[in-house]
Formats: structure tokens, C-alpha cells, sequence
């Protein structure tokens, strides 16, 4: 461990031992999703429910302006101010916490010779050490390596950080730490939040008040029926208590065959990401041999403006199913996929877990389709890609200031596998794929990428091609 500076309250003198003594808390109801993610934190092993970013920043930062502009964002987010905890009655309660109750953590590592290797044994550290949920759902430290290089490190629980929060924490971090060199108030340039954790559960039940999250959920419920999990050929045995721990590897589509794959979508009705999730489960076709494929991918539940602003987690998990027997054409599978996708995004509401735990009800004796892999198209400025280390554009930029991605190395993984696609330009894409290594080769991962590629070169050479037993050639070919 490195040596650590002094503790810097940000706005007070609670330490961060006294982070549970809480001065006239504001009580509210957490939504549901949060209700769920608590669950899970509770009964999980190891944690796998943390959103850990990193920026590295170069130049002449102004520190004491950095921690007003963070100040603003936790005073302006209840959400990043909240207590998990049950109440006397039993019940899962939220309590919004003093602004008193936070502060950054100060990391000197100038003039240190393995100041770098004390920085990723930090880093690696610091996004693995677990929330306790009763006192705190983000912490935040910044290191400083030399006078004009610093390390800012971001780690929220996910009960409020989702890559949309991300994005709009790092937006208002921008703002922020403008006002704050020019001596202004942050919150000041920012539109003024009216909608926060009161209004979202008051939406939240009466949506289930009006019978149409029952409808979702028996769709979802109906949509699975049947479904078998998708599992790709394991290299080794599963442990018994998975790790969590994740290894990526990055590829990219050229621009040129990136748009000639859009034009094929487009021709046939279909939108990017219906195309892209097509070639997708056009691959795990050909490698489980299946011809029922159901992938999971989020959706970020930002369907207001007023939800736009809000840095809480709202992603839900839908799951796109495709069934096609016999060996179809890609145009059919994109089809088939098309309608998949409409339906999904129509019921994008309800939750996954009920709809599998009324199958698991209904039929005790079968094993309903849980997600074990996921796909994700980014075509939003949304700093993730960056973040992932995808792509080096769209990062978060500060006056006089360079910046870059600090990739923390060490990556978790809720899934065997996931695939993470950002449109970086047009037609241009930028991915990678974060596999378990516990079951997975690193050779393996990489033969998956390659078929991916060739799959997508095949499709935009002949999108009636069948693609379950055609041989591929490689990308020299």
C-alpha cells in the first residue's frame, strides 16, 4: 500500500469513522432496483457491484478547485448522500445524508521511485474495498503523482452509479470545476434538480399501480418461457465461488466495413444496434450450435429529461431472445432479432428477475434462461468508451488540463462474458470484450473476436449468407 496522505473532509469535520452518526437524516423509499442491488450486496462473496473510473490529469490543476466542484455534485445529488438501511420495522430505508459526512481521500506519491506501482496497488485496492451500504455509496480519492500530474479516482456502488451516472457525474465535474477556478458557486451553472428519489418512487408505484408492470412482466415472463441459458464451451470448471475478476481484450471494426454493416441493417429495416446484436448472436450460434440464443444487454432507464440529469442507477437488464431453426439466412436472423429488440425495448420497464423467478414458480423442476453473457452498443456521448479504454475521444476536458483514461488494473465481470461496443465515428467501432479467466482461455476470447469480425465481413459481402456452418475466412484472406 502506498503511503497515505491526510483524510481532507470536504466541507466538514466528520471523519470517515463517524460516517454512520448522521445529523437529522432525511428518510426516504429506495426504488426498486436499489431494493434488489442491496440484496445482492448482501448475499454475495465478493462484490462485483462497484463502477470504478479513473482520469488521469495533466497539467496545472487547481486541487482546492477540484474538491468544490465535487462538493457540488454530492450536495446537488441526494442520491450520492444515501444510507441503506433497514428500519425498525424491518424495511429497506434510505437516509440522505449531511454533506458533513463526506470526504476525499488525499494520496501524496511526489518523489516516491515506484510511485506508478504504488498507484495501481492503490487503485486496485480502492475500487475493491467493499461499501458498507449503511454509510456510504461512493467514494472518491485524488493522487497526486507530481506537481502537475494527478490521478482522480471515482468509485460508486452501483445502487447509484450506472454508465449513464457516470457520464453526467463527469458532465457536472466539467462545469463544476470551471465555476470553482472563476471563484463562482458550480451549482449555479446547472439546471436545478426537481425530480430526485421522492418523485422517481412515486412513478415507479404508480406505474405498478396501473397494472402495466404486470403486463411487462408477463411478457417477459411469456418471451422466456422455454429459454435455456446460453453458455459458451467452458476452457476450464467453474469454481465453486466465482471471484468476479475480468480480463479484457480490445478489437475495432473499420470505419469502412462499420458503415457497409449499418447499410445492410438499414436496407432491411433494422437500426445499428439490432445489426450489431444480430451478428452477435449470429456467433453464438455457430459456436454452441444452438438455434435459441437469448443475450442480455441494459437499457438506462432515462426516458424523461428529468431523468437525464439524475446520477442514481436506473439501467434494467433486457434480454433479447432469438429463435430460428434450421439454418437461416442472416437477413432472417436480423428479422428475428429486429422483433426482439422492439419487444424488449416496449417492456423495458419491468424487471428480469420477476419475470424468471414467476417461470421458476410455475415450473420448479426446469432451469429458466439466466443471463450469462451480455452485449452493449454505446452510441451516446456518454465518457464510458474512454473509461473502458475503447477509444481515447470523449474524454472529459478541463481548461489548461490533458486527460486520460487511468485504466485501474483490475477488472470485475457479472457475466462469463461481455461485449462493449462504442460507435466512435461513422461506421467506426471501437470494442472489447471482458471475459471471466477463471473459465475462460485468453486464445479462446481471441478466436471470438476474430469469427465476430469475420462474421461482419461475410455479412456485408452476402446478407443472405447462412451463416451456422459456412466457413469463414480469416481477416488476411
Amino acid at each position: 500500500m502506498p503511503a497515505v496522505g491526510h483524510i481532507e473532509n470536504l466541507v466538514g469535520h466528520v471523519k470517515k469513522s463517524d460516517r454512520s452518526s448522521f445529523m437529522s437524516p432525511v428518510w426516504t423509499t429506495p426504488i426498486q432496483g436499489q431494493q434488489r442491488l442491496w440484496i445482492a450486496e448482501e448475499m454475495a462473496a465478493e462484490s462485483v457491484y462497484h463502477v470504478p473510473t479513473g482520469l488521469r490529469i495533466l497539467g496545472d490543476l487547481d486541487e482546492q478547485a477540484m474538491l468544490k466542484a465535487i462538493r457540488g455534485i454530492i450536495s446537488r445529488h441526494e442520491s450520492l448522500r444515501c444510507s441503506l438501511r433497514l428500519d425498525d420495522d424491518g424495511q429497506l430505508a434510505c437516509a440522505i445524508q449531511e454533506l458533513d459526512s463526506f470526504s476525499v481521500e488525499r494520496v501524496d506519491l511526489t518523489g516516491i521511485d515506484t510511485a506508478e506501482a504504488q498507484l495501481a496497488e492503490f487503485s486496485v485496492e480502492f475500487s475493491r474495498r467493499r461499501f458498507d451500504l449503511a454509510g456510504e455509496v461512493v467514494r472518491i480519492a485524488l493522487v497526486r503523482m507530481t506537481e502537475a500530474d494527478h490521478v482522480l479516482l471515482v468509485v460508486g456502488h452501483h445502487v447509484v452509479f450506472d454508465d449513464w451516472s457516470v457520464a453526467q457525474f463527469f458532465r457536472e465535474l466539467e462545469i463544476g470545476y470551471l465555476a470553482a477556478c472563476h471563484g463562482s458557486d458550480p451549482d449555479r451553472l446547472l439546471p436545478p434538480l426537481e425530480y430526485g428519489y421522492a418523485e422517481l418512487a412515486a412513478a415507479e408505484q404508480s406505474f405498478i399501480d396501473s397494472g402495466h408492470m404486470e403486463k411487462q412482466t408477463a411478457y417477459w415472463s411469456d418471451r422466456l418461457a422455454g429459454a435455456l441459458p446460453c453458455e459458451l464451451p467452458l476452457d476450464r470448471p467453474r469454481p465453486a465461488v466465482p471471484t468476479g475478476s475480468g480480463a479484457p481484450l480490445f478489437f475495432s471494426v473499420p470505419a469502412p466495413l462499420g458503415a457497409r454493416l449499418m447499410e445492410v441493417g438499414r436496407t432491411h429495416g433494422a437500426s445499428g444496434f439490432m445489426t450489431v446484436v444480430a451478428v452477435f448472436h449470429a456467433l453464438l450460434r455457430r459456436r454452441t450450435g444452438r438455434d435459441d440464443i437469448t443475450v442480455g444487454t441494459p437499457v438506462s432507464g432515462r426516458t424523461s429529461a428529468e431523468r437525464e440529469r439524475l446520477i442514481v442507477n436506473l439501467v434494467n437488464l433486457l434480454a433479447i431472445r432469438s429463435r430460428l431453426p434450421g439454418k437461416p439466412r442472416f437477413v432472417d436472423l436480423l428479422g428475428d432479432v429486429r422483433t426482439a429488440v422492439l419487444g424488449a425495448f416496449a417492456n423495458q420497464e419491468a424487471t428480469l428477475s420477476d419475470a424468471l423467478g414467476r417461470l421458476r414458480a410455475e415450473s420448479p423442476g426446469e432451469r429458466p434462461a439466466d443471463i450469462g453473457i451480455l452485449f452493449e452498443l454505446q452510441n451516446t456521448n456518454s465518457h464510458m468508451g474512454a473509461f473502458l479504454g475503447v477509444t481515447d475521444d470523449d474524454m472529459p476536458a478541463f481548461a489548461g488540463l490533458r486527460t486520460s483514461a487511468y485504466l485501474i488494473p483490475d477488472m470485475t465481470v457479472r457475466f462469463d462474458l461481455e461485449m462493449k461496443i462504442a460507435v466512435t465515428g461513422p461506421g467506426k467501432l471501437d470494442g472489447v470484450l471482458v471475459y471471466s479467466p477463471e473459465v475462460f482461455e485468453e486464445g479462446t476470447m481471441r478466436a471470438l473476436i476474430e469469427e465476430f469480425q469475420a462474421i461482419i465481413r461475410e455479412v456485408v459481402r452476402d446478407p443472405f449468407i447462412v451463416l451456422d456452418a459456412a466457413q469463414l475466412p480469416s481477416g488476411d484472406d
